[in-house]
């Protein structure tokens, strides 16, 4: 957040709802899913199939998370997922194997292997480091969480996985009608956080967003446009010498993202967000 007049309001919005919302259960941060979620995904039909696994899986994630504060982002993904095959089906695409089918298993499967690795103990990237641990931490708002998560999977997964694909200027063109279908999941996504999640997210970018400029929707295309020139320079890598200092940009590039993205939020203010999304479904349709 930035500016003390956003601080603030954020800190009477967390005083408030409590009172608001009366006493409830305990915190529920930190519970497993409660449906099997699988370590990777194995699609091998249709593009419009494997969106539909991937969607399957990322919402029976973000239902099983409930009000834990991972569950913000796995609720924007699976809506960017459900965009993505309705794309998929409209024909979208110049080559639909590769955006629905080999790119987009391949990046869901990198988010899957962060959870379930973070879940059991198990060392992950810095930059998912930094975001699973502000959701166990709780006291940033829900719009920095899905901040954090999504500086993690598209500034540090992607470019591992566009340059396992091959980022050729044949496939750019569809890379950035990816982009196009997640512009118009982008505001639904947001109002589904806000009225589930925490209400923060419903005054306004500004009111959430760590970063002054740009907004949280200018950079995702930010952020998807350094993935690409990262794979760029990874899959170009003529030495391992090359490729560690190409890897070694990724890292450092989504790392120093999430230090600024993960400025202090407001003492207490996990108790309202909290009480707020159990009022309200949690990760529930």
């Amino acid at each position: 957040m930035t500016g003390s007049g956003t601080a603030r309001r954020a800190a009477v919005l967390a005083a408030s709802l409590p009172l608001l919302l009366g006493p409830s259960a305990a915190d529920p941060a930190g519970a497993a899913p409660a449906g099997a979620v699988p370590r990777a995904l194995h699609c091998a039909g249709p593009p419009a199939g494997c969106v539909d696994e991937a969607t399957g899986v990322l919402r029976r994630l973000r239902d099983g998370l409930g009000c834990d504060h991972r569950a913000p982002f796995a609720a924007v993904y699976t809506r960017l997922e459900e965009s993505l095959g309705a794309a998929v089906r409209a024909g979208a695409f110049e080559e639909p194997a590769w955006a629905g089918g080999s790119l987009n298993t391949g990046f869901v499967n990198r988010y899957l292997a962060a959870y379930h690795a973070d879940r059991a103990g198990r060392p992950v990237p810095a930059a998912w480091r930094a975001a699973f641990d502000a959701a166990r931490a709780g006291d940033l708002n829900g719009g920095q969480d899905v901040l954090l998560a999504a500086n993690a999977h598209i500034q540090r997964d992607m470019p591992y996985v566009l340059a396992a694909l091959g980022p050729s200027d044949a496939r750019e063109p569809d890379y950035e009608r990816v982009q196009a279908v997640l512009d118009r999941a982008y505001q639904p996504a947001v109002e589904d956080v806000a009225r589930r999640y925490d209400p923060l997210l419903a005054l306004g970018d500004a009111r959430w967003n760590p970063v002054a400029r740009p907004t949280a929707h200018e950079l995702f295309h930010l952020w998807r446009a350094t993935a690409w020139e990262h794979a760029r320079r990874l899959a170009a890598a003529g030495s391992p010498a090359a490729r560690r200092r190409a890897e070694d940009a990724i890292e450092s590039n989504a790392t120093r993202w999430a230090v600024l993205l993960g400025v202090p939020g407001v003492p207490g203010y996990r108790a309202g967000r909290d009480a707020y999304c159990r009022t309200h479904g949690g990760g529930g349709r």
